[in-house]
């Protein structure tokens, strides 16, 4: 017996000690999960910035604009699909498998020169990151633990995505002037491929277990989902143009309500759910996103009303139009690292609440904004308010998302908070652009666009004004840092250590 414990033990080539270390070192793989979303920024501010040229030399015509849309579409359909196939097959294959596929279709789509070519890589592209992204807020929520760990986890893991919606407008307006739109696709297809490396390295192989047993796969639930998903964001998004009521939105709108339901009534039914309705029990994943939806809509509607009132108004380059929110992205990382601090004293829902009256001062002031303003009058302190107020609502909603969810459903919770963040895009975008166009006429160019911009700005504060009483009604009022005083879910933080070494947490 003891010849055969000895002839065996040799067998097990110890991997080496830089390996070993990298792959249990917890600031390591907080740095490649926070670089997913930041990928995914990157790749959708570029491309916004250079989506003239790119519908130009691709040869898309204006009425084919709604095909640029196909990434956020697939975006928001897969991330249900992305964030349970985390839980059932192991965050970390399926983070890999995510970055490969996004990084092959961004290739494809820098050698795109046709609308159907660019149309499905973009789609297909959308797949990848609506993949990646709950797998990687997955690793990080089952790395640290809840209470101040996470919570600065989740602050570096936001600052990643504000820092990406700067280095993507940059991008977007240095290499449309430059050397061409089509570096936008090399330069992430690139920095996908390193993901994947140091991904290999990095995560921890206990990341690609799972702790779900039953790994059925309920394909009902995956199809009415992603088909009531994609309806649904297609009506937002199309009927500002179309029309509200026009057979070409309501038909894709009432479909989508149907399937929707037909989602809901499946995942009653089934054993092996794509998601557990369980989860809904949590009353701080629920207030997180309704909030959140405010959050993204008013966002997004003040982002693209802004820029139109740059360039329509104010005479601004696309290149001048980007460097604009150098200051929105860059306050954003440090708001989410100030408020990080702020949350070890003061309770959720009252940094909340001051960070949606700084939302709502940031439309105001906007809205003051005349034909001869200069940028540091009124759009520079505005945007500064913009950011210190989205950051702490954001902070706070993605904390709280994710807070009662167990080891097992991680994927999937982050997932729900992902989805409904994407919902609340088009439906500021819609509500601003309803109120702008009651204002403006159809043939109103330069200052006479004023009036319906402003009052796009004072639409962003109705819908701030929204998610205050939201966050005064339903948020939670507990401290999140209180519950890592009870212990619960410090194993989640922890991880495996390496035979004979001892490894510093941190």
């Amino acid at each position: 017996m003891e010849t055969a414990t000895t002839t065996t033990a040799p067998s097990i080539k110890p991997r080496p000690l830089w390996y070993r270390r990298l792959n249990q070192t917890r600031g390591l793989l907080l740095a490649l999960v926070s670089m997913a979303q930041m990928l995914d920024i990157i790749n959708v501010a570029s491309v916004t910035i250079a989506l003239p040229l790119i519908m130009k030399d691709v040869g898309f015509s204006f009425d084919q604009l709604q095909v640029t849309s196909a990434y956020a579409l697939a975006y928001g359909a897969f991330l249900l699909v992305g964030g349970r196939f985390g839980d059932l097959f192991g965050h970390r294959r399926i983070y890999i498998l995510g970055v490969t596929w996004f990084s092959i279709w961004a290739i494809v789509n820098g050698f795109a020169n046709d609308p159907v070519v660019m149309s499905v890589g973009r789609t297909l592209q959308g797949m990848g990151a609506g993949l990646t992204v709950p797998s990687a807020l997955a690793m990080l929520t089952t790395t640290y633990p809840v209470g101040r760990e996470r919570n600065f986890a989740l602050a570096v893991f936001g600052g990643t995505g504000a820092a990406g919606s700067v280095i993507g407008v940059l991008l977007g307006g240095i290499f449309g002037s430059t050397i061409g739109w089509r570096w936008m696709f090399y330069i992430t297809a690139m920095f996908g491929a390193l993901l994947v490396v140091f991904g290999l390295i990095i995560i921890p192989a206990s990341k690609g277990e799972s702790l779900i047993s039953d790994r059925r796969i309920d394909y009902l639930g995956i199809f009415a989902f992603c088909g009531g998903i994609v309806c649904i964001i297609f009506y937002l998004t199309e009927s500002p143009a179309s029309g509200w009521a026009s057979a070409k939105t309501l038909t894709p709108f009432i479909i989508g309500l149907v399937l929707l339901l037909a989602f809901v009534f499946i995942e009653h039914k089934i054993d092996y759910p794509i998601m557990p309705l369980h989860i809904w029990r949590s009353q701080r994943l629920v207030a997180s996103c309704l909030i959140i939806i405010c959050v993204s809509a008013g966002l997004n509607a003040l982002v693209y009303f802004s820029s139109m009132l740059f360039q329509n108004v104010l005479g601004y380059t696309p290149l001048k139009t980007s460097l604009a929110y150098i200051v929105h992205g860059v306050g954003g990382m440090f708001a989410n690292i100030l408020f990080t601090k702020v949350l070890t004293k003061v309770r959720s829902k009252i940094v909340m609440v001051v960070g949606w009256l700084f939302f709502i001062a940031s439309g105001i002031v906007l809205a003051q904004v005349k034909a001869d303003s200069s940028y540091w009058s009124y759009p520079f302190g505005a945007l500064l308010l913009n950011c210190m107020g989205m950051a702490p609502v954001w902070l706070c909603c993605q904390i709280n998302s994710v807070a009662d969810a167990n080891n097992e459903n991680q994927g999937i919770v982050g997932a729900v908070y992902i989805v409904a963040q994407q919902l609340g895009t088009p439906i500021g975008i819609a509500i601003a652009n309803i109120v702008a166009n009651s204002k403006n006429s159809l043939t109103a160019m330069g200052a006479e666009l004023l009036p319906g911009y402003r009052a796009s700005f004072y639409a962003v504060t109705a819908i701030a004004g929204v998610g205050l009483v939201f966050t005064a009604l339903v948020a939670a009022n507990s401290d999140p840092v209180k519950v890592e005083e009870s212990g619960d879910l410090v194993e989640s933080g922890s991880v495996a250590t390496v035979a004979g070494d001892e490894e510093t947490q941190y």
